[in-house]
């Protein structure tokens, strides 16, 4: 845990480069943001309670994270948020021994085992079926970007041995931490292409990854003050038509029946595409996670911006993110990320160097703040829940 946990694989030379390229915007963004955060929170402990002069207002949803944040250890939480350790994960896990993570591969397991290192370092409860673990088989249908399920590589059609790896945050309060929140991103990618180049998934989705893991961070911090437990999930071979968020919904875990799910978000691709974000003011970045909270529970799961999206109710036999097998059994979801006009998108060359981080860290605050308002939410939210086909788990 913190800043030397990049040292179990990382070469001295790599590290040092990377973190000199990174070092001074990283200092300078935050030391600014900071300021100003902290600044507008005194202005609003000064002016009274948010939270109550949203109710007189008849307001419906919560205030501004700044607003409900005077709580100077939520601030602290919310900006300790680091760029340099997202920045080190995508690196270390694009690093060539992890081969582009295809499920069942020694990459898979080599990347598995260095996320369940993180997942313990951070302090997160394990609540898979074996420790962080919950393992699963599925069919390589995608091996690589190239050949797209064809026959053309050896490995299609290969059963293969994969895990989730899931932690949480108890609850803290007596009637809602029975409801949970899970957070999440894929940690597999496509393998390595017929020619053995590898397929880094830097981008997709290490940057969802990293996200995860700087969010459980975050939230660990405030382990004595989240209302709902929390679950934090690196899926396996979501790249592939069986899924493991598929499997996460046919067999769920006894920490969180599929029936206390309340909500389920995925970050997904926030890498690239993001670039605006990078100068988003505190009132911008608000006025993003104010939206998506509203969003939750008004009786649609079609809303969408130009960065995120719920992901509507399906009863495909696969689907496009993890946030799918949710979806479809009614449970309210939101996929943050971007894929569509995505340079590198399933290439070789989504590399590292390629991802732009700045913007990443204030998308990732953004998205803490929206999170914190979905577990700080006073209702109760739990209700009856679709099935998904017999045999299926759902309601345990």
């Amino acid at each position: 845990m913190g800043g030397n946990y990049m040292v179990r694989y990382m070469t001295t030379g790599t590290r040092a480069a990377h973190l000199e390229a990174i070092a001074g915007a990283h200092t300078a963004a935050t030391a600014a943001k900071t300021t100003a955060a902290l600044a507008l929170a005194v202005t609003l402990a000064c002016s009274g309670s948010a939270w109550a002069r949203a109710a007189d207002d008849g307001a419906t949803s919560a205030p501004s994270i700044a607003a409900a944040a005077v709580d100077p250890d939520v601030l602290a939480a919310r900006d300790g948020i680091s760029q340099r350790r997202m920045s080190d994960v995508v690196l270390e896990l694009t690093q060539p021994q992890y081969n582009g993570r295809l499920p069942g591969t020694p990459g898979d397991t080599l990347s598995r085992d260095w996320i369940v290192g993180e997942f313990s370092d951070i302090g997160l409860t394990p609540a898979g079926v074996e420790g962080y673990l919950q393992p699963f088989t599925t069919k390589i249908t995608q091996p690589d970007g190239k050949t797209k399920g064809t026959p053309k590589n050896p490995l299609y059609g290969q059963k293969a041995s994969s895990s989730n790896i899931i932690g949480i945050i108890p609850g803290n309060d007596p009637v809602l931490s029975k409801e949970v929140v899970i957070i999440s991103g894929h940690r597999d990618h496509l393998g390595y292409d017929p020619s053995a180049i590898q397929y880094p998934g830097a981008n997709d989705d290490l940057s969802g990854v990293a996200a995860t893991l700087e969010l459980a961070r975050a939230f660990y911090k405030l382990k004595a003050k989240n209302k709902r437990t929390l679950m934090f999930v690196a899926y396996g071979a979501e790249e592939q038509a069986q899924m493991g968020s598929m499997h996460h919904v046919d067999h769920p875990v006894a920490a969180a029946p599929n029936k206390n799910i309340v909500f389920m978000t995925t970050i997904d691709m926030i890498g690239r595409g993001f670039d605006k974000w990078a100068d988003f003011s505190q009132s911008q970045m608000d006025s993003y996670s104010n939206r998506w909270f509203r969003e939750v529970y008004n009786g649609s799961n079609k809303d969408r911006d130009a960065y995120s999206h719920e992901y509507p109710k399906e009863n495909g036999k696969t689907f496009d993110y993890d946030a799918g097998p949710f979806a479809k059994i009614g449970i309210h979801t939101r996929v943050f990320g971007l894929a569509e006009g995505i340079a590198n998108y399933h290439k070789t060359t989504d590399t590292w160097e390629k991802v732009h981080f700045e913007p990443m860290v204030n998308v990732t605050r953004t998205i803490f703040d929206f999170i914190w308002k979905v577990d700080q939410d006073p209702r109760i939210h739990v209700k009856p829940l679709t099935a998904t086909r017999p045999g299926a788990r759902t309601g345990q």
